[in-house]
């Protein structure tokens, strides 16, 4: 082995922190099936979404700092539909002027609306927009597309100090059935303009635009922490790197993060074992002191992570463990990949 590679770890040392595009919350709602019928009037009165967990938290798309008039909603699945309830709190309610749009026109967004991304595939390239307002006119299209018609039931209803909307999207209209377990990429936005000024806001944190589905949050149809614990890699597309966080009951999050926990352990102790490996064939005493030492290392900092790991990991516990294994995966993935090379080379 040479010293290139001895080098080169202290320059990754320096880069982990560099090599992902941004450290944005990867967010995950796991969807419960609904049980018994929904009434879309837009009031969300019904037994059944108090099943679904309400999340909340949205911020401004370009500074991320949480909106003062914030924004909840609810997800809900059947056979035929995807639901959403959605929320919006608004202390100038006599303000608001409703104003009816006609299909698919551009003028929706001056209004107070709620926009929805749909990732069916969760390939983060073919994706549909629905932008609905606080009348229920609609606007939808495949990406900016309008010719696509998305079939969407909407339902608002405004109250004193709110207004909030139901809207049923067909399954039929998202290439695919809904069985247990499917994901799809997904997001909300608002559009407020009753304040000071117009505010533009995201519940998952995008860049540069609402239209950035590498960013969009995922939806998982009847997750359990089992299904989700095995997303990880799936959820981590598009080079993702911050931390994963699941919106549910307490405990059920607790054993989701659990279960991806004990993946990203597997990963680190399959880095830890290939540069062992590497270590074990290599012919200079030196580099191959020099590795061992570090392996040694590392195993001890996996023993750590795995001890944090047993405890109590609610969303805080879990979002700190994960940032510090993912940049140590990040690093190990560098170094076996380096030193494998300098192996290699070295037998020229």
């Amino acid at each position: 082995m040479t010293s290139r590679a001895l080098i080169v770890w202290a320059a990754v040392l320096l880069a982990v922190g560099a090599q992902a595009a941004d450290d944005f919350a990867i967010r995950v709602y796991p969807v419960p099936k609904a049980e018994g019928k929904l009434t879309l009037d837009g009031e969300l009165a019904e037994a059944a979404w108090q099943a679904a967990p309400l999340v909340s938290g949205f911020t401004g798309y370009e500074d991320n700092k949480l909106g003062e008039v914030q924004t909840g909603f609810r997800l809900l699945y059947d056979e035929q539909y995807l639901y959403f309830g959605i929320h919006c709190d608004e202390p100038n309610m006599a303000r608001l002027q409703p104003l009816r749009v006609p299909r698919d026109e551009h003028g929706i967004f001056r209004t107070e609306m709620i926009e929805l991304f749909l990732d069916p595939g969760h390939s983060h390239d073919l994706y549909y927009q629905l932008a609905f307002n606080v009348t229920g006119s609609l606007y939808d299209g495949e990406r900016e597309n309008v010719q696509w018609n998305s079939e969407a039931v909407v339902a608002t209803h405004l109250g004193k100090d709110f207004w909030s909307v139901e809207l049923a999207m067909p399954w039929s209209r998202l290439g695919g059935a809904a069985t247990a377990g499917r994901m799809l990429g997904f997001n909300v936005n608002r559009t407020r303009h009753l304040g000071t000024g117009s505010e533009y806001m995201t519940w998952t944190q995008v860049q540069g635009a609402f239209h950035d589905p590498i960013r969009f949050a995922h939806l998982v149809l009847s997750g359990t922490p089992a299904m989700i614990g095995k997303l990880g890699a799936e959820l981590r597309k598009g080079d993702r790197s911050g931390p994963i966080q699941v919106y549910s009951a307490e405990g059920f999050s607790q054993q989701s993060y659990s279960q991806l926990a004990a993946a990203a352990l597997a990963d680190l102790d399959g880095l830890v074992n290939g540069l062992a490996t590497v270590a074990a064939q290599e012919k200079s005493a030196a580099a191959a002191t020099e590795l061992g030492r570090r392996v040694a290392e590392h195993r001890a900092q996996v023993g750590q992570f795995r001890k944090r790991a047993e405890g109590k990991l609610d969303g805080a516990a879990w979002s700190r463990l994960e940032v510090e294994m993912q940049k140590m995966k990040v690093l190990l993935s560098t170094v076996v990949w380096d030193a494998r090379l300098s192996a290699l080379l070295s037998g020229f």
